[in-house]
């Protein structure tokens, strides 16, 4: 009879940890899957504004616009799809305007882009 208890907390010790170390698995890939854990991707911003400011005609300008006159949003998320304007506002005279919009478009999830 001793032996039969002996065997049965045994076998119930060894279930007990099979189901703790399958609990901490879970736990582990739950929180490394999971979106809310993992940092938001965000455009590089100094690439964004290089790429527009290499996309826009100087011909609207008085004077070559910089990196410093291009408005984007702050924080954009590397989601396929994603589109939204950047502006660019520079020096213009009596016939240049100065100012230029450009219409970009996320087309992949590594971040490529299409100016349009």
């Amino acid at each position: 009879m001793t032996d039969q208890r002996s065997f049965a907390r045994t076998v119930s010790a060894f279930s007990l940890a099979v189901i703790a170390s399958c609990a901490l698995t879970f736990v582990v890939m739950l929180l490394a899957g999971s979106p809310a854990v993992q940092p938001q991707r965000v455009l590089d911003q100094d690439a964004l504004a290089r790429a527009v400011l290499n996309h826009v005609d100087s011909a609207d300008f008085a004077k070559p616009p910089t990196i410093d006159d291009v408005i984007c949003p702050a924080s954009v998320p590397v989601e396929a799809g994603r589109e939204f304007e950047c502006k660019v506002e520079g020096v213009g005279d009596g016939s240049k305007s100065g100012h230029a919009w450009v219409k970009v478009k996320v087309e992949d999830d590594q971040g490529g882009l299409s100016l349009g």
